[in-house]
């Protein structure tokens, strides 16, 4: 059995997910694209050491995973096209 230790269940001493995710939520689109093009990354890698340590089906997982993020970093990376021109505009109509 492998340790997974290193996987914690807070961030930053936040254990109400509900709590982060509101957070998370409330960044501007910019950040919230990089920081699922990074979490994208992250769970590939993690995807690529499960495969190479001879785990398919987590591989696998965490791999339809990274994939689904990426469309998720692309449809927020439109979000903050359409939403720039707008940032600085008191008459917000987009």
């Amino acid at each position: 059995m492998n340790d997974c230790s290193k996987h914690k269940k807070d961030v930053a001493g936040i254990s109400d997910m509900k709590l982060l995710a509101e957070m998370i939520g409330d960044l501007h689109y910019e950040s919230l694209a990089e920081l699922f093009h990074y979490l994208e990354g992250k769970i590939g890698v993690d995807a690529f050491y499960d495969y190479v340590g001879d785990r398919p089906k987590l591989s696998f997982a965490l791999g339809e995973a990274s994939e689904h993020i990426a469309r998720v970093a692309k449809c927020l990376d439109h979000a903050y096209q359409i939403s720039k021109p707008f940032m600085n505009n008191k008459d917000n109509n987009l």
